[in-house]
């Protein structure tokens, strides 16, 4: 019994210290709504400068992605996902590609992180003839059934996207290759 006990703290010590939970984006019929993140002891400029580090590690061409940069302030940059979400149709899981702008506010001990879906593409690169407000019925507001899987596994890409940006700009969970 005490030894279970022991694990039971240790698990929540080590979630308490390391496993900060970070605001999740979520997509409404409007749009995604943009989330104000915490990173204690850090000046705007130094997030600003971890971002633009960010960029050069995390796309393939980061100077065609940077869009904007206004020193210490933010940065705005468009990219291309893969595989971004997915719905179910007759049986078949249709996978979708997307463009997104992303913007970033710096402020001191913060930023904001302000995600906006662009045009979605079928897997030949033709683009498709709708938009995320397709998900959404018209009167309430709610998801369409043929959009159920479509709005979290978009989510998640979002959300993916912004817990490798604050894992980055914290330090946590940094992917060192030690092993060469």
């Amino acid at each position: 019994m005490k030894k279970i006990i022991l694990l039971a703290l240790s698990v929540v010590f080590t979630t308490i210290t390391f496993g900060q939970e970070i605001p999740q984006l979520k997509l409404t019929p409007d749009g995604v709504e943009p989330i104000v993140v915490e990173v204690e002891g850090m000046s705007a400029s130094e997030i600003y400068q971890k971002a633009l580090d960010w960029v050069k590690e995390s796309y393939k061409n980061p100077e065609e992605v940077l869009k904007a940069k206004f020193k210490g302030q933010k940065i705005r940059l468009n990219g291309y996902k893969s595989s971004a979400w997915w719905h179910k149709s007759v049986g078949y899981t249709h996978y979708m590609n997307m463009d997104y702008t992303l913007e970033i506010s710096f402020k001191d001990g913060r930023y904001r992180f302000d995600y906006i879906i662009g045009q979605f593409y079928l897997d030949g690169g033709q683009k498709t003839l709708y938009s995320y407000d397709a998900f959404y019925r018209k009167k309430d507001g709610s998801v369409k059934r043929s959009y159920t899987d479509a709005v979290p596994s978009l989510e998640k890409t979002m959300n993916d996207l912004s817990l490798s940006f604050y894992n980055y700009v914290s330090g946590v969970a940094l992917d060192t290759d030690d092993d060469w």
